[in-house]
């Protein structure tokens, strides 16, 4: 449709008004009213600029802030449609522009620039006109404005090619003003504005080629810019205003270049200098460096030799800026540190010379800053790899050797960065360059600080700090990167050989390894003769022996110090020609093959004692191939020279002493062997465990081919410690010695115990006993025969137990054991009880107990076998020892690493234990032999501590495992300790620790299994009864008491058919034991799985029942759990079955809550159906008299109160333990309407009376007697009703009704007095889901409730049949009239709840019988009308459910119905669409909505005007505060939109438009504004008028969406359109919303006024 110019809202107008509006007082409406207008100027550029143009001209006595706004907007809009406006109004623009500009005011300073931007804008196109009003302003003589200024430099920059052509004749005119100019703004503005032309210029002449005009050359301007200079430098710089300094220094940068060249050389000197002084005073840094580069460069353009001259000056001064701290917050610091650099890098091409010795001269310097600015600098200027660099490398190389005994990390750092620049660029190879190497060598040993931190806690960190481990890690990626560049070959190969030996380079062993390895692998591709060394070139390499034993000492552990092990076997494969020509082949061979191991481990899982075995084979293996005898001997020497040096490492030291004990053993030399073992142990470090262990071993290896010479040896050093030191060599020995004897000794005992382990097995064990065994207890302090004297010390115990292990290892592999009798065994095992006795029951600290018991576990396998009291006796001890200990949650330990110490030295201390049972029961592997271990076990499973009940089952179960696995069908007899076992396991079942019930599970089960073999069945033959065990066993997690019976009902069935029948009465016995258990889980879990067995074998027992009698009658004072004791409780129920009133009376009068006792009788009275019946209707009687009491009339009696109240908490507890019994089904069936509705009246009845006491209204005596009794501490009538319901509706197979209240908080909303009637209304629909067939019934038992003079009995039932209303299952069950009628009748009840409450119950008829909703039409419909002219004090809430329940209602009438009270209905809803109540307005909107459906097709005159006079509200509300309206407003309109335009434009109400109209609002109101101007065109009218009467609303939102709506409308409007009043009214009246109260009005209004683009 075409859209016309408007008539009615004049253009004009709306300008004005927006222009006048400009400067409100809000931020949003600012930018809004700005941003309007300019969108109007982009399509209307010359009206809008001509509207701000007479606007500024008409209010010459604007506010500033005001016409600053229309400024900027006119800029904006110039500036982005330059080409659409025309020379005559950019005239006159300029013209204001630069009024504006140069009027008088000091304070406008944002006017001003305003306007000299407008300028600027205009000057991309208009240069010639600009430049005419610029310069008419720029006059000869006269000093022009401040802004006149600034416009002609900004127009230079901004029209480069347009301005610099002019700026000749500009300049001459500017240049005699500079003497006349007295104010610093001023200087400050030529100044800037001398910056910028200088600035312009410079890109003039570069872009020569892109010019249009005859190109002017450099010198057309070198005269102006040299004269303006001169009093820029001359004068004006000399100013103490910091601002004009900066400027003078910034446009100095600019101009120098464009200085005539034959002035240069007489300005330089004096323009450096004065230049470098700035530094001196308040002055960015930054501008200074800047000027001085552009200097600098001026001057090596014109070849000046200036500069070389000022080097002096120009180094320190510049070298000082360097060293300043860069502040990373402030951009400018940065970027003067870069400029520095740029200017050394422009000295470097003046005077290499000059700066290489300053640079030298300043790294002595004695401040660290210094040194590192020094260091940066040179850094840079190496980098640039300027050619004059060449001749100065040599002076560069040695000059840096100063910067290497440097301590400051920071100056190391840097010093680390030139170094890898120079190798990078080919410094390193030259004299001195191997010192800078082993610089950054150096610094890969250094260790990282211990601990989080080694900052003070008051101390803030250092940003700048350079750590140790920074640096490091610093220098290795430098010399992993230094070993890539070719040139760097020869300086690092061999030198960093040198680096590979040295201990005290360990940490950099692995960068030096790696970095070597590169190297020699590229020169080994090229020949091998260029990796072979020359030890007579370099005498410093280490020789051959020395790395072999060097790296294989640190292959031991691979991945210490950054997989330093892993590198150094890679360096021995590159190394091999030069370690031995002969083992090149093999080592090839053999060394990826570890490599290749390591790689398939991390340090955490790699099995240390493997990796050392591969190693030592590798030796062995290479000492097999060299076959030189001399080669051998000097590696074992050289290796234990080597030893000396590991101090500091004892686990590479240790490792040491075991290569040399295998290099030993492959020499035959006699003299060597005693040199070598007596330097061994002459080195070592006694109190080191790790290397007393390995000189051990190492001495047991050598000991293997040369047994004799070793314990010759050893025999010296023991006759030295322990009879006297005569000779010279034990004089020297003595002086070595710590002098700690006891050290010397454990280390020798441990040397003979591996001396015995590794010796050959043709000569140790004539020498067992007599020999090493002698000197093993001697050392220890011990006489055999005779007084034995224990040692105290600690390492000696150890030391001895691991050594009597290793003999008894040695004898029990040796082949020969049988000819072999241990006759010192007694001794030695009494000994290791002796220890194991003397440790401390209290804790576990100590591996004593865990070696001594493994020493023992060895020791027993010899023979003889040990005879029944001696097994026992050491069977006792251990057990005790073992069991008795506190577990380790007992020690309150905060470091982790020794709790976890700890933790692995408990768990081996057990494992020790469980190994010795099992090896006393291998010896006897029979049922006998498992009973004797057992009889020591048993007393330590009920003990009352649980972790010795859990380690005596761990250990039960672990002897079981292992019986079950050794177990042999061979002349067996029965298993006749079955039922013993069985029995005592049991009780474990139900222990309360978990481990403990499953690991008894697991008893049971191998036990049954054992028997299951005793029966002559195979291994592996499964048994589904005894697996069923293992099923069970995944229940046991649970602790709850019920499920823990079950599974031991379970466990007594299975075990019930699986045990012989001679074993029942031990059995029992057994488990009448187990009755008396210091736990109760335990005892209940027995007399579980007695009573089983019992039922089911009970008649194999009956010659023993007096005895079983008489036992337990004996137990039953003992027995703890009420299971076991109220046994014969179920006689009572036979009783009450013939006396029910008598013995229910005395029960309802037992105390409240009732005990165990009566609890039981009161569950055993629900077990037959017929009595629990008849009981439960009994108790049901007692709570409806209560409930159905009138208070008034016992009040107006004077009645004292009855007992009833009491009684019926009685009533209401016995009937929760009633229905708690499973058994009680049937009777709840029988009775289930008649409980639940009791029972829900009873609930209400408390939250009733709990309301009335928290509101302080009057409560009768008997009520408060009540609340009395349900407030008793124990006593909770509450819990116990709820209790009862919920157990009902279990009972009464309605669980899924529970479920429902229980997932939904139905429980806790009955339970709320607030939330009750919710509560209610759930349990009513749960009920109505899953509980229909009760509900005819339960209604006929509440219906009569609605009559009753309680109030809250009538609004519960009010609510329940109200939800159950809404449920099919109501018509269904055909008792829909009922209900209906029943709260048809409460509408005239005197209570307002009970009133609403009805109205939404008959409102859910539509939901749950909607077929039936004719029959009920009139009056349904005449209750919610009635309902929304309700006048009480739940006003809203009923006229919200009315109007909800007439949408319901209407959604299932057809026209018939509803026509006739159309009108009146309409009538009722439509004041409701502006209520401040946003549900009230929802509800109202939804009402109308439904009413849609009876309009028909052809649509009432009638309900079409309705809809066109609620369109607007409809369509205003749709932006609404509320999202509940607005959803309804939503669905309102698609329902009516097809009676307004059925086709074509109707699709907008049909859209997905209207689904996200309140989010596109804007653009939905567009669209919808479009329809009604081209369908409803002869109702435009009505909808303006309509929609300005929304300008009064309350709502701001409302106003404003009024405001959008119209003034779419307006801008739709087609040209025939003649009603101009009313659109003049319209558009006035948007333009006042321009100054409505709110800011969003204001805002939506100017975005409005922005639409109109049409002009």
């Amino acid at each position: 449709m075409e859209v016309c110019k408007l008539e009615s809202c004049k253009a004009e107008a709306s300008l004005v008004a927006l222009t006048d509006a400009a400067f409100d007082k809000d931020d949003g409406v600012r930018r809004q009213i700005s941003q309007s207008l300019y969108e109007l100027g982009c399509h209307n550029t010359e009206q809008v600029l001509s509207a701000c143009f007479d606007f500024l001209l008409k209010h010459s006595q604007l506010v500033q802030g005001h016409r600053t706004v229309i400024l900027q907007c006119m800029e904006r809009i110039v500036r982005d449609n330059i080409s659409q406006l025309g020379q005559p109004l950019a005239k006159k623009i300029i013209n204001l522009a630069s009024e504006e500009m140069i009027k008088s005011s000091e304070s406008a300073l944002g006017w001003k620039e305003a306007a000299s931007n407008v300028l600027v804008a205009l000057g991309s196109r208009f240069t010639d006109e600009i430049l005419e009003d610029i310069l008419q302003k720029l006059q000869p003589g006269v000093v022009p404005q401040f802004f006149v200024v600034q416009t002609l430099a900004n127009l230079s920059v901004a029209n480069v090619h347009g301005i610099v052509p002019y700026l000749t004749t500009t300049l001459q005119t500017m240049l005699p003003m500079f003497h006349t100019i007295k104010q610093d703004n001023m200087k400050w503005a030529f100044t800037s504005a001398m910056g910028l032309f200088s600035k312009s210029i410079l890109e003039y002449l570069a872009t020569a080629d892109k010019a249009s005009r005859p190109v002017l050359t450099r010198d057309a301007f070198a005269p102006e810019i040299y004269a303006a200079y001169k009093v820029l430098f001359g004068t004006w710089l000399r100013n103490k205003d910091t601002k004009l300094r900066s400027a003078i220094v910034v446009a100095l940068s600019h101009m120098v270049h464009l200085l005539p060249p034959e002035r240069m050389d007489d300005e330089l000197p004096r323009l450096i200098i004065s230049i470098l002084g700035l530094y001196k005073k308040r002055c960015e840094p930054y501008h200074i460096t800047q000027c001085l580069r552009h200097i600098l460069e001026a001057a090596v353009e014109v070849t000046s030799h200036v500069p070389e001259t000022q080097m002096d000056s120009l180094l320190p001064q510049l070298h000082h800026q360097i060293c300043l701290p860069v502040d990373c917050q402030d951009s400018l610091s940065t970027r003067n540190q870069q400029e520095v650099l740029q200017c050394f890098t422009v000295l470097s091409h003046i005077s290499i010379d000059s700066l290489v010795k300053f640079l030298l001269q300043k790294l002595s310097s004695n401040n660290d800053k210094a040194r590192v600015g020094t260091l940066t600098v040179l850094n840079h200027v190496v980098s640039s790899g300027y050619k004059a660099l060449e001749s100065k490398k040599a002076l560069i190389v040695s000059g840096m050797k100063q910067s290497l005994q440097d301590g400051d990390n920071k100056v190391k750092k840097v010093t680390a960065q030139v170094i890898s620049t120079m190798g990078e660029h080919g410094y390193l190879q030259l004299e001195g360059g191997s010192i800078l190497v082993d610089f950054l060598v150096q610094q890969c040993t250094l260790v990282p600080e211990e601990g989080p931190g080694h900052h003070h806690h008051h101390q803030a960190p250092d940003l700048d700090e350079v750590r140790d481990e920074d640096l490091r890690e610093l220098c290795e990626g430098i010399l992993s990167f230094l070993v890539t560049l070719d040139r760097m070959e020869d300086v690092l190969w061999p030198f960093l050989l040198e680096f590979v030996t040295p201990v005290q380079h360990t940490n950099a062993l692995a960068v030096v390894c790696r970095c070597l390895e590169q190297v020699g692998n590229r020169k080994k591709r090229q020949s091998l003769q260029y990796v072979l060394l020359n030890y007579n070139e370099r005498l410093g390499l280490p020789k051959p022996h020395t790395l072999l034993a060097r790296l294989l000492a640190v292959s031991a552990l691979p991945y210490s110090g950054q997989g330093r092990g892993l590198a150094a076997l890679s360096l021995l494969q590159v190394l091999s020609p030069n370690i031995h020509l002969d083992v090149v082949k093999l080592w090839d061979e053999e060394l990826p093959q570890l490599s290749q191991f390591l790689a398939e481990h991390r340090e955490d899982t790699l099995p240390q004692k493997l990796w050392e075995d591969k190693l030592f084979f590798f030796l062995s293996r290479t000492l097999e191939t060299i076959t030189d005898e001399k080669w051998t001997w000097e590696l074992s020497e050289e290796m234990t020279r080597h030893i000396h040096n590991y101090h500091s490492y004892p686990r590479e030291k240790a490792f040491l002493y075991k290569c040399v004990g295998i290099v030993l053993g492959q020499t035959n030399n006699k003299d060597v062997i005693n040199s070598e073992l007596q330097e061994m142990l002459l080195s070592v470090q006694h109190n080191e465990a790790l290397e007393r262990e390995g000189l051990a071993t190492g001495i047991g290896f050598c000991a293997m081919t040369h047994l004799d010479d070793t314990l010759a040896k050893l025999d010296d050093f023991v006759k030295m410690d322990i009879v006297k030191k005569t000779a010279s060599f034990f004089n020297i020995l003595k002086e070595k010695l710590d002098g700690d004897m006891e050290r010397v000794k454990s280390t020798l005992i441990l040397c003979y115990g591996y001396v015995a382990l590794y010796a050959p097995e043709g000569l140790i064990l004539q020498r067992v006993e007599m020999h090493i065994l002698d000197h093993i207890l001697s050392l220890s302090n011990t006489k055999v025969l005779g007084i034995r004297v224990e040692t105290k010390d600690l390492m000696i115990k150890l030391t001895l137990i691991k050594a009597v292990t290793l003999i008894a290892k040695a004898v029990y592999a040796n082949k020969g054991k049988h000819l072999f009798k241990f006759s010192r065994r007694e001794e030695v095992l009494s000994y290791m009880q002796d220890l194991i006795a003397s440790e401390s029951k209290t804790h576990l600290k100590t591996r004593v107990r865990q070696s001594a018991i493994n020493a023992c576990t060895h020791l027993i396998r010899l023979e003889p076998r040990l005879n029944e009291v001696e097994a026992s006796d050491l069977i006792r001890t251990c057990l005790e020892a073992v069991f008795s200990f506190p577990p380790l949650d007992n020690d309150k330990r905060k470091d982790t690493r020794k709790l976890k110490e700890r933790e692995v030295l408990h768990t081996e201390t057990i494992t020790a234990l469980h190994e010795l049972l099992k090896e006393f029961l291998s010896q006897n592997l029979s049922s006998e032999g498992l009973d004797f271990i057992f009889k020591h076990v048993q007393e330590w499973m009920i003990s009352t501590k649980d972790h010795e009940r859990e380690r005596a089952v761990e250990a039960m179960l672990a002897l079981l495992i292992f019986y079950r696995d050794r177990f042999k069908l061979v002349n067996v007899s029965t298993f006749h300790n079955l039922g013993l076992l069985v029995g005592c396991f049991v009780p474990r079942c139900a222990d309360p620790v978990l481990s403990i019930r499953y690991m008894a599970m697991d008893s049971l089960y191998n036990l049954l299994y054992i028997q299951v073999r005793y029966e002559g069945c195979v291994a592996d033959q499964p048994d589904n009864l005894v697996d069923h065990l293992g099923n069970i066993k995944e229940q046991l997690q649970n602790p709850d008491s019920h499920i823990l019976f079950q599974i031991c009902y379970d466990i007594a069935k299975i075990i019930s058919n699986k045990l012989p029948r001679d074993q029942l009465h031990p059995l029992l016995f057994a488990l009448f034991e187990g009755l008396s258990d210091y736990h109760a889980t335990c005892s209940s879990a027995t007399s579980v799985v007695m009573n089983t067995l019992v039922r089911k074998h009970g008649e194999g027992l009956k010659d023993h029942i007096p005895e079983i009698l008489s036992n337990l009658q004996s137990r039953m004072q003992t027995i703890t759990l009420e299971q076991v004791r109220f046994s014969v409780i179920h006689f009572i129920s036979i009783l009450t079955s013939q006396c029910l009133p008598g013995v229910l009376s005395y029960l309802l009068f037992r105390p409240l809550p009732y005990d165990k006792y009566t609890s039981a009788i009161w569950q055993s009275l629900a077990r037959e159906a017929k009595l629990a019946t008849t009981t439960m209707d009994y108790l049901l009687g007692k709570i409806n008299d209560y409930l159905s009491h009138d208070d008034r009339k016992e009040s107006s009696a004077k009645r004292q109160p009855s007992t009833g109240t009491s009684e019926t908490v009685a009533v209401i507890y016995a009937l929760n333990e009633m229905v708690s019994n499973p058994e009680s089904v049937e009777a709840v069936i029988n009775l289930y309407p008649k409980l639940f509705g009791t029972l829900l009246l009873y609930l209400s009845f408390i939250v009733n009376e709990r309301m009335s006491e928290l509101q302080g209204r009057g409560v009768s005596k008997k009520k408060k007697l009540s609340l009395q009794l349900q407030n008793t501490p124990n006593l909770n009538a509450w819990d116990s009703s709820l209790e009862a319901l919920k157990l009902l509706l279990s009972r009464g197979k309605t669980e899924e009704v529970a479920t429902i209240m229980e997932d939904e908080g139905g429980w806790e909303l009955l339970k709320s007095p607030e939330d009750h009637q919710r509560g209610v209304a759930l349990l009513a629909r749960a009920s109505g889901k899953h509980g229909a067939s009760y509900l005819p019934d339960t209604i006929r038992f509440l219906a009569p409730i609605l009559s009753n003079i309680h109030e809250h009995q009538r609004v519960t039932v009010a609510v329940f049949f109200g939800e159950l209303l809404a449920l099919p299952a109501v018509q269904e069950l055909k008792v829909t009239e009922s209900l209906v009628s029943s709260l048809l009748r409460s509408l005239d009840d005197v209570s307002p709840t009970i009133h609403w409450l009805s109205i939404r119950g008959l409102g859910n008829v539509a939901l749950g019988a909607p077929q039936e909703i004719p029959l009920y039409a009139e009056k349904l419909m005449a209750a919610m009308v009635g309902g929304m002219d309700e006048k009480t004090e739940l006003n809203d809430l009923i006229v919200l459910e009315a109007m909800a329940g007439l949408v319901k209602v209407l959604a299932q009438l057809d026209s018939a119905h509803v026509r006739p009270i159309l009108p009146s209905i309409i009538g009722t809803v439509e004041p409701f669409f502006e209520n401040e109540s946003e549900k009230l307005r929802a509800a109202a909107f939804s009402v109308f909505g439904s009413l849609a459906r009876f309009g028909g097709r052809q649509p009432e005159p009638t309900f079409l005007e309705h809809v066109h006079s609620s369109l607007v509200s409809l369509v205003l509300h749709l932006n609404d505060n509320s999202p509940d309206v607005v959803r309804a407003c939503k669905s309102v309109l698609q329902m009516v939109g097809p009676h307004l335009c059925p086709e074509g434009p109707g699709a907008i109400f049909q859209g997905e438009l209207l689904e996200q109209a309140n989010v596109r609002y804007w653009e939905f109101i567009a669209e919808l504004s479009k329809v009604i101007v081209s369908e409803f065109s002869d109702r435009i009218g009505l909808y303006l008028n309509s929609s300005m009467s929304f300008f009064k609303s309350m709502l701001p939102e409302i106003r404003g969406n009024a405001v959008i709506l119209a003034g779419f409308i307006l801008q739709n409007l087609p040209k025939e359109y003649v009603e101009a009043s009313t659109d003049d009214n319209v558009c006035v009246a948007i333009i006042m919303m321009l100054h409505d109260v709110s800011p969003c009005v204001r805002t939506k209004a100017a975005k409005v006024l922005g639409l109109h683009r049409g002009f």
